[in-house]
């Protein structure tokens, strides 16, 4: 097995442990989000935004390795780590394989965790919404007096938010 193949196989490897840890980041902000734990769900903003950095680098680190081994085998391009198993021989092929499902259910499971957080987000700032119209709208009824009484002479209380979020 190739110096290359080995490299792959460390860089998937890490790619996995990178993308468990952010599902479980994931599971953490949800929690965060029903509880309503605006603290914690910062905090929990910036890990991932660290993660999304460091899944980049770790991204173009493989897109390198996986170009050292074009260059190895004396192939143009392949489309998928699919692809490239096809042109390594076993038992690296049936590892990078193994790698790469556990990948894509890694990412299936994040991209589900993703949608329902993001659901859940959507409707705390509906929640919110609601209740910030109920607040700026509620205007007491009062009367006042003058010389004539008017009722066009009345002015309606200021709304409590001058503008709307």
């Amino acid at each position: 097995m190739s110096k290359s193949i080995e490299q792959l196989i460390t860089v998937l490897k890490e790619e996995c442990n990178l993308y468990k840890d952010y599902l479980d980041l994931a599971r953490e902000k949800k929690t965060a989000v029903i509880k309503g734990e605006i603290k914690e769900l910062d905090h929990i903003t910036k890990r991932e935004q660290n993660m999304i950095v460091n899944m980049g680098k770790v991204d173009q680190i493989r897109t390198a390795i996986i170009g050292n081994i074009l260059l190895e085998k004396n192939i143009a391009s392949v489309e998928t780590i699919s692809e490239l198993a096809d042109l390594i021989e076993e038992p690296a092929r049936a590892t990078i394989l193994k790698l790469k499902d556990n990948l894509a259910a890694l990412l299936e499971e994040t991209k589900n965790l993703n949608h329902i957080n993001s659901e859940l987000l959507q409707q705390a700032l509906e929640y919110v919404d609601y209740n910030i119209n109920l607040l700026t709208s509620a205007q007491p009824q009062s009367s006042t007096y003058g010389n004539k009484a008017d009722e066009k002479d009345l002015k309606a209380r200021a709304n409590i938010f001058d503008a709307k979020i």
